[in-house]
């Protein structure tokens, strides 16, 4: 079996995708590194083509539809091992059954993808309310998050949006990523876990809202099993009503 192998980035694997949507022979696509574990593989280095990566586009979008599209954008930043070779077998199907692809739900190719999609679309909704903020001494809005799924992209156009003018960080931890928006600007950027120097006021405000969360609860009719489901402990640590 060949394999191509990207770089890690999206443009890198829609061009793996282009390469191995014209093989003739059976193909899967991996990232850098994976040949240290292969043993009955031929390993080719996919490189970054922006013109193959456009066409891998056109076709998921001509073929299937913009939602298609989104599936298979979602199911690449799910990071879960194999996708992208799952990702490769759903292109196929929408290459040869077109839009009615979308619909043969019992197809594990479209159940696999299609799941892989709804858990990044599910974790992006979550994190549109988990993102807490803090102010930094210049007066910059801080944000540490480490979702399971690489959504920090996805998470942008929101806050975008929401913040107006503000100068705004919202780190990726996990990743060491981050997005970044200063004066209308925006950049990815890596981002180690720095000490941040905070605002002088910014651990009273935090108290506040700390204090105004257990004010509010009802305590007969807090219910710890729902909260849970709602709130998993996993994001707690970066939520400042929780510290």
């Amino acid at each position: 079996m060949r394999t191509y192998l990207y770089d890690g980035n999206f443009e890198g694997f829609l061009t793996a995708l282009s390469l191995a949507l014209d093989s003739a022979d059976s193909c899967a696509i991996a990232k850098e590194g994976a040949e240290e574990a292969g043993l009955f593989s031929e390993f080719v280095n996919s490189g970054t083509d922006p013109l193959r990566a456009a066409a891998a586009r056109d076709l998921v979008e001509r073929r299937g539809s913009a939602e298609s599209w989104q599936n298979v954008r979602y199911a690449f930043l799910s990071e879960v091992p194999g996708s992208e070779t799952g990702i490769l077998e759903y292109v196929k199907l929408l290459a040869a059954k077109g839009p009615g692809a979308e619909n043969m739900l019992a197809d594990d190719r479209v159940k696999k993808v299609h799941a892989l999609a709804g858990k990044v679309g599910g974790e992006t909704h979550r994190f549109m309310g988990f993102v807490r903020f803090k102010e930094l001494a210049d007066k910059t809005l801080y944000s540490k998050i480490e979702p399971d799924h690489n959504i920090l992209a996805l998470l942008v156009p929101h806050f975008r949006a929401r913040l107006g003018t503000f100068n705004w960080v919202i780190h990726d931890a996990r990743r060491n990523n981050a997005a970044l928006y200063f004066e209308g600007r925006l950049v990815y950027a890596p981002l180690d876990s720095a000490r941040l120097l905070e605002d002088a006021k910014e651990a009273e405000v935090r108290e506040l809202w700390r204090n105004f969360f257990k004010t509010v609860a009802i305590k007969e009719r807090i219910n710890s099993k729902l909260q849970r489901q709602n709130v998993p402990l996993k994001y707690r640590k970066n939520l400042t009503e929780f510290e």
